[in-house]
């Protein structure tokens, strides 16, 4: 390709560009410029030519200063899983819940579970305990927005995909 890119700005709106094979030339073009332009003084000549060109002497990738990577966006923040308030991974089936209940959830409504309650079918539900009684959860599940419909349209479109 081009060995040298000259580009020079002559007044304001105005810009020559210079596309040569070898530096040599590059450097005969800044004479003829310079004689164009001989009404400039030295340090105004200066001050344009290293404010306004660009140079290169090649324009192999290898050479190529790469540019600094953009910034990664922040990472999206979600309310607590609505159900134990563990971490969240988004919102499933209508509310913002974390994969051990979005997984709870599909799977009893899939496998059409009956759960029971060994206690007074009203068992606190967090991080901790919600393994702890399935029929609770699910109750839960259902009282904090989670849809059924919802849960049974993503099993349908997986089962479509897969098979």
């Amino acid at each position: 390709m081009f060995d040298c890119m000259d580009v020079l700005s002559v007044s304001p709106g105005q810009i020559l560009d210079f596309y040569t094979a070898s530096p040599s030339s590059c450097m005969l073009q800044e004479k003829a410029l310079k004689a164009c332009f001989s009404g400039l003084t030295q340090t105004e000549w200066q001050h344009r030519h290293t404010a306004q060109s660009i140079e290169t002497q090649s324009t192999s990738s290898e050479e190529l200063v790469p540019s600094p990577p953009s910034p990664l966006p922040p990472p999206r923040v979600y309310k607590p899983c609505f159900v134990c308030q563990d971490k969240s991974s988004g919102y499933h089936y209508g509310v913002s819940a974390c994969e051990g209940c979005k997984g709870f959830f599909r799977r009893s409504i899939q496998k059409n579970m009956i759960y029971t309650c060994h206690r007074d079918k009203n068992c606190v539900i967090n991080k901790v305990t919600r393994n702890r009684c399935q029929y609770c959860r699910l109750q839960k599940c259902f009282e904090v927005g989670m849809s059924k419909e919802l849960a049974i349209e993503a099993t349908a479109d997986i089962t479509d995909i897969s098979g």
